[in-house]
């Protein structure tokens, strides 16, 4: 099997960059790459350009919030003048592929040298809409749980496995959360809380619950089920009762306090993703730190379950270079490309072969964390419904509610159920 996934991986590689350089051609690449991402394309895109002289590629690269990035990339739309290769957030499909300003994929695959069955079947759902395929996976993150190795060892506790529950979290976040200097005040917290819903929705997940029902057309029944509200008023009790993570009045929140609080040694576990590794790797090569990941743990009686979070390239419908535009979006997302892009930690990749030959090379066991946790991911509710944005941005003042005013979970959640049922449109 092992071969196969081999021989898939390299005879896509091989075929999607077999398609010559006869035109001289500008095509332009629209993503959301900061400097360094940019420059990381641009060593992924070396072999290709290579193989390809008469062609040029220029980045559109737009190092802002994935808002900002939709709103010029449908205002390019608008104006007749798009990229003619995109990279798609799994937040944006439902709103692109709705308008149909988004190309269906699936026809030209086979003659792009695309074998679907390449690539991790989750992610690859996250873009397809039955038989169409709208972008093609890039790579990836589940979210995970993220300890410090020597906070554990300090305090002589074993590492947690994937099949630890929530008792087992709060037990150990409990003995991790104390008083370090004796002056009466808590200095190391056990865990992090984060208000933030695409870092607490896996928990609720992870219990039984969720945000939304099936359809994603109502929070009602849902949001407020007692399995959910279970679920919240866990997660909260963090701050609100079990002390184990840094209350706001206690500190001062910014961006960022997160991993300095984690890298400080002061917060002993924190959920996040792979978007962390490459901050993680100078402290750890520094001999600094010392990091483990996990899967989130479930609670007892339900099964592990987590998010994933993913991008694709895609080809506007509009395109004027249909085929050189698919070739290219093929390139990017095969088993060469992404390798760069897994050697530098910024997410798994979306070929399976090229994730198992990441895993293989890993000596400090990250990535094979990170895989087994995305076996138990869920496409998150962004790339399923359009208005998910609304919804997140209504989610926050939930927990805030109960954290910072002392609301009760359960009317909480059904106050907010009734506002998401609004902007869903289930009621008037």
């Amino acid at each position: 099997m092992k071969r196969a996934l081999a021989v898939c991986a390299v005879l896509w590689s091989c075929k999607a960059a077999t398609g010559g350089g006869r035109d001289r051609v500008t095509l332009e690449l629209a993503n959301w790459a900061d400097y360094l991402e940019a420059k990381l394309e641009d060593r992924a895109l070396a072999p290709y350009l290579a193989a390809h002289p008469g062609l040029r590629i220029v980045q559109q690269n737009a190092a802002t919030y994935q808002a900002e990035y939709r709103e010029r990339l449908l205002t390019s739309m608008a104006a007749g003048s798009p990229p003619d290769v995109f990279l798609l957030d799994n937040i944006d499909v439902p709103a692109l592929v709705n308008r149909g300003v988004v190309l269906d994929l699936t026809p030209y695959l086979a003659r792009a040298g695309v074998d679907l069955g390449c690539l991790d079947q989750t992610v690859l759902s996250i873009f397809s809409r039955g038989d169409a395929v709208y972008a093609l996976p890039k790579g990836y993150t589940p979210m995970v749980v993220a300890y410090n190795k020597d906070l554990f060892d300090r305090a002589r506790i074993p590492y947690p496995t994937d099949d630890w529950t929530w008792d087992d979290f709060l037990r150990i976040a409990k003995r991790l959360t104390r008083d370090t200097d004796g002056d009466g005040v808590i200095d190391q917290w056990g865990t992090y809380f984060d208000r933030r819903p695409l870092l607490w929705i896996p928990w609720v997940w992870a219990g039984g619950g969720d945000v939304l029902c099936p359809d994603g057309r109502r929070a009602s029944g849902c949001l407020d089920a007692p399995v959910t509200v279970e679920a919240i008023r866990w997660y909260t009790g963090w701050m609100t009762r079990q002390g184990i993570a840094p209350r706001a009045h206690t500190l001062l929140k910014s961006a960022g306090d997160n991993f300095r609080l984690f890298n400080s040694g002061r917060v002993a576990m924190m959920t996040t993703g792979h978007f962390w590794v490459p901050r993680f790797r100078p402290y750890v090569a520094a001999g600094r730190l010392r990091v483990g990941f996990v899967a989130i743990p479930h609670r007892r009686g339900f099964h592990p379950a987590t998010v994933i979070y993913a991008s694709g390239y895609a080809v506007p419908a509009m395109t004027a270079r249909r085929k050189l535009s698919i070739e290219l979006a093929a390139y990017l997302t095969d088993s060469l490309a992404d390798a760069v892009r897994g050697q530098a930690g910024l997410e798994l990749p979306a070929v399976t072969a090229a994730a198992r030959a990441l895993v293989a090379r890993d000596t400090l066991g990250w990535e094979a964390a990170f895989l087994r946790a995305a076996t138990a991911g869920r496409a998150p509710w962004g790339a399923r419904i359009e208005r998910w944005r609304e919804v997140e941005a209504a989610l926050p003042d939930l927990v805030d509610r109960i954290t910072l005013a002392g609301a009760d979970p359960a009317a909480a959640a059904r106050e907010t159920a009734r506002e998401l049922d609004r902007v869903l449109g289930a009621t008037r």
